[in-house]
C-alpha cells in the first residue's frame, strides 16, 4: 500500500535574489523550507506557516491565481496555485510519496532563526551556489525553473 502525505514548500527568494535553504537533519541535504499540511489546512496557509517555524522568515506568496470572476465569493475563492506540483518517492519503493506544492515566495524579512530541532544551518544562496549543495536534482532544476519564471515575468 503506498502512503501519500501533501506537502508544501516554498522557494523563498530575497531582496538580492538569493534562495534561503535550510539543511535538514534526518535528510542530511539542503532543502527550501516546508513541510507536511496538517489535516484541514489549506495549502498556502500551510507553506507560509512552514517556512516561519522552521526559519523565522515571514513571507508573502507570488500570486499565479487565474484571476476568474466567481459570482459568489462567499461559498468559493480561489486558493493561491503553487509554481510546481511533484510526485516524491521518499523512500525510493513508491510506498511513501510525497506530493509537494511548491510555491514561489517573497521574504518580508531576511534576518531568520533557525528551528533547531529538524534544521541544523540555514542560508541564503544564489543559484550557482545552490548547484554546489548537497541536494537532491530535482531541487536544483526546480529553483532553476523558479528563477527562469522571475526573470521572463
Amino acid at each position: 500500500m503506498t502512503v501519500n502525505h501533501f506537502t508544501a514548500t516554498g522557494i523563498v527568494f530575497n531582496s538580492k535574489n538569493q534562495v534561503l535553504m535550510v539543511f535538514h537533519k534526518k535528510l542530511n541535504v539542503w532543502l527550501p523550507p516546508g513541510g507536511h499540511i496538517e489535516e484541514d489546512e489549506l495549502p498556502d496557509d500551510a507553506v507560509i506557516r512552514e517556512i516561519l517555524e522552521e526559519t523565522g522568515i515571514r513571507v508573502k506568496i507570488k500570486s499565479l491565481k487565474q484571476d476568474i470572476d466567481i459570482s459568489n465569493k462567499d461559498s468559493c475563492r480561489e486558493l493561491e496555485r503553487p509554481f510546481i506540483i511533484l510526485l516524491e518517492d521518499i523512500e525510493g519503493n513508491g510506498k511513501h510519496n510525497h506530493i509537494d506544492m511548491i510555491y514561489i515566495c517573497s521574504a518580508l524579512n531576511d534576518e531568520f532563526t533557525p528551528q533547531k530541532l529538524e534544521v541544523s544551518d540555514i542560508g541564503w544562496f544564489t543559484l550557482d551556489e545552490i548547484n554546489e549543495l548537497e541536494t537532491f536534482d530535482n531541487v536544483k532544476q526546480t529553483i532553476k525553473k523558479a528563477y527562469e519564471y522571475l526573470s521572463s515575468s
